[in-house]
């Protein structure tokens, strides 16, 4: 094996700090440079023999043999070594994952090391805590033979086929020569096709990185499923176009689930600005099995400055060496407080530090059930009987005489015997399948539902309408849209080709079911109008259970009512529209548009 350094001839200058955009996971990617406490920039390409066994201060380019697959091939890195580098404090190593570059012929290929000098971001924080920073060179891959264009990256093998070079790079740095670096303080950090390789290192080979800083990347994959939980920080640009801020969030999420133990439910949020730069939102899960945080940079796209996100990258790093070993233990649920009705049902999941023991205190009058790592409660039907109607259920890890706690307050709602406006009504399973409407004054234990869906034609003159039940067929009543609904229904199985619930916007009313819950009709003109003056607050709690809004901000939306009446022996449809509250018709055989809700009646007995 041979070994080559670069004799620099040292020329001074101040470099001002730049990140070019890397537009593509498979794009290409220059280096930045910066000046670093007044270090010349390397100018010389002149390659001369390194000392066996020592490694040398300033900027080296190394070459070695390594066995990929059948083949021995050449593989090269460059490393940075500060003078001030003292052996007798713990020496960190990391690792630089470029991204991509792209080529369209063999002769175009781009040296990926070529621009690495003392001046790049990182060698000012190598220069003041101690480390040694490695910039390897991806390798060479082909994506059209026809034309030999390609890219130098990390991504041959499905991001696996640097795997040896990455141990080779490892063995030299921690057994080869002296000083070596502490093998606890193995880090990866890179950009984009790099950010998703150090995503690669934190599974392939988790018992070497003590933990990754990845900029403008991310990895849906948490397979193989790591020995142990790096953790991560991840750098991501909200505007991203490449590496999608969204697909960040939901495979990060993924990662702190799946390797992590956490739940959704357990992420913290919080603010930070880089100055000059950008907002920073933070969603962190911490405590578990390693520390998973997402840093969204707000108006960034893919080339992020990692510059201004250095402080925080090395911060991670220095503070989760691979021997990092948490005094507090964990334990977390995905519930994390229970507002309960009478006999209604919550499945508690848990998780807590591998080798602890839990115990649970639950109320026992809520009949707590625990099967592996799920607690069932099932609060009192007798709200009035000698029960549990609030308090907290704590969960209680032990480990080595240390102890954690989780609690989830819980509250029994007492039962409520009447009806207001924005009360959300449940099934038998206690899902949400309506938002109170209205409230009968004379007796407000009675009640209409508006549901959480809605039909629509989704325009003018769609195939879809009210339906056509008959020329002289109507159902003149402003008031009572349940029994105009059932007079449809009733015409319907008279005609040669009753319509369905596709062809008819009543139809679709009386046969709607949702969760169990059936006994829907088409409301009346004056069942729809009523409830104008609450709409803010119904759409409020339509949205908060999931439902669909009703339509109040367009003048041309009108919804269907079961009103019909006779225009001169012509039929008159009656609907109403919520953005200028007032009454639209259509005189004719049957409408062109429409949307539609469905109402239901309900009673507390």
């Amino acid at each position: 094996m041979r070994k080559y350094w670069i004799l620099f001839i040292l020329i001074s200058f101040i470099a001002m700090f730049s990140c070019t955009d890397d537009t593509s996971a498979y794009l290409s990617q220059d280096k930045e440079d910066v000046n670093v406490d007044e270090v010349p920039v390397d100018t010389t390409k002149k390659d001369t023999l390194l000392p066996e066994g020592q490694l040398v201060p300033g900027m080296h380019l190394v070459k070695l043999m390594v066995q990929q697959g059948d083949s021995l091939v050449e593989r090269r890195f460059k490393y940075f070594m500060p003078v001030t580098l003292s052996p007798d404090k713990p020496i960190s190593l990391i690792f630089e994952f470029h991204g991509s570059y792209e080529f369209d012929g063999p002769d175009e290929i781009a040296d990926p090391l070529a621009n690495i000098s003392e001046a790049n971001f990182l060698c000012q924080k190598a220069i003041k805590e101690n480390i040694v920073i490695c910039y390897p060179a991806g390798s060479v891959e082909i994506s059209n033979e026809a034309d030999t264009s390609g890219a130098v990256n990390w991504a041959g093998d499905g991001y696996t086929k640097s795997l040896p070079f990455v141990d080779a790079m490892v063995k030299y740095f921690t057994q080869d020569n002296e000083p070596r670096v502490d093998p606890n303080r193995i880090y990866s950090t890179g950009q984009s096709s790099g950010a998703i390789f150090s995503f690669t290192l934190a599974l392939h080979r988790s018992d070497v990185f003590a933990a990754i800083t990845p900029r403008a990347g991310q990895s849906a994959s948490v397979e193989p499923f790591p020995s142990r939980a790096v953790p991560v920080r991840v750098f991501a640009g909200e505007i991203d176009d490449i590496v999608q801020h969204s697909a960040v969030l939901t495979n990060m999420t993924k990662w702190a689930r799946e390797i992590g133990g956490y739940f959704e439910s357990d992420m913290q949020i919080d603010t930070a600005r880089y100055e000059g730069y950008a907002d920073v939102t933070i969603r962190s899960w911490r405590g578990g099995k390693a520390d998973y945080e997402i840093y969204s940079l707000a108006g960034i796209g893919h080339g992020i400055n990692a510059g201004k996100c250095l402080d925080d990258m090395w911060e991670f790093m220095n503070s989760h060496p691979l021997n990092y070993n948490p005094a507090n233990l964990f334990v977390s649920t995905n519930i994390k407080e229970i507002d309960a009705q009478c006999n209604q049902t919550f499945e508690i999941s848990f998780n807590y530090s591998e080798g602890a023991e839990i115990s649970i205190d639950a109320p026992q009058s809520w009949n707590p059930r625990i099967e592996g790592k799920k607690l069932t409660l099932t609060a009192p039907l007798d709200y009035f009987g000698n029960i549990e109607r609030e308090g907290t259920i704590t969960f209680t890890v032990t480990s080595n005489q240390a102890t954690a706690n989780c609690e989830i307050p819980f509250y029994l709602n007492a039962p409520k015997t009447y009806f207001e406006v924005g009360d959300i009504y449940y099934n038998e399973k206690f899902e949400p399948v309506g938002v109170v409407c209205w409230v009968n004054n004379k007796n407000i234990r009675e009640a209409k539902i508006i549901n959480l869906q809605e039909v629509t034609t989704q325009g003018s003159y769609q195939t879809i309408n009210f339906g056509d039940f008959g020329t002289n067929f109507i159902t003149p009543d402003y008031d009572d849209g349940e029994n105009n609904t059932l007079l449809h229904v009733q015409q319907n199985a008279t005609l040669s080709k009753p319509l369905n619930n596709i062809q008819s916007g009543l139809i679709w009313a009386a046969q709607y079911e949702y969760k169990g819950v059936g006994g829907w009709y088409l409301p009346a003109f004056n069942e729809l109008q009523a409830i104008s003056g609450k709409l803010t607050l119904i759409n409020e709690k339509l949205q908060e259970i999931g439902g669909e809004s009703v339509v109040n901000t367009n003048k041309l939306d009108a919804y269907l009512s079961s009103t019909v009446t006779d225009a001169s022996g012509t039929k008159c449809f009656h609907m109403m529209n919520f953005t200028s509250n007032m009454e639209v018709t259509q005189v004719r055989e049957n409408t062109s548009y429409y949307r539609a809700r469905a109402f239901k009646k309900v009673i507390i007995k």
